[in-house]
């Protein structure tokens, strides 16, 4: 995910994620999530701290967050997740196709991004790793 500081999150249902069997309570492995990821195109961010997750919203998260580095924050998008778990444990690939790890669907909503003056929309899922 890029951050720009131009960033706001608004949580809704998007039709296009519901198509798709991505709604709020659904729970799915974590490959499932990242091959859904990479073929509809939309954005995972990845929560590991529960009360977190499910008691703060992403625009503030992000706010409180700025400083971190993406790599050190209870969160982040699941692209940056699986290149940091590839670099700490190389076996990860292998077990994630094994024994997926799973996922509960948290928020689904639409992230605004400006880079400018012009505003880039993308879908986003906001996920708990179980």
């Amino acid at each position: 995910m890029t951050e720009t500081g131009y960033e706001t999150f608004s949580p809704g249902e998007p039709e296009e994620l519901g198509s798709i069997g991505l709604a709020v309570g659904v729970r799915l492995g974590l490959g499932r999530l990242k091959d859904l990821q990479e073929c509809h195109g939309f954005e995972t961010i990845l929560y590991f701290d529960e009360d977190l997750a499910r008691n703060s919203t992403l625009d503030a998260d992000h706010a409180d967050f700025r400083i971190v580095p993406v790599q050190a924050r209870p969160f982040m998008p699941l692209a940056v997740f699986l290149r940091v778990m590839a670099e700490w444990e190389p076996e990860f690939a292998g077990q994630m196709r094994r024994e997926s790890p799973g996922v509960e669907v948290l928020e689904t909503g639409t992230i605004n991004r400006y880079s400018g003056c012009v505003l880039c929309t993308r879908q986003y899922v906001k996920g708990l790793l179980l």
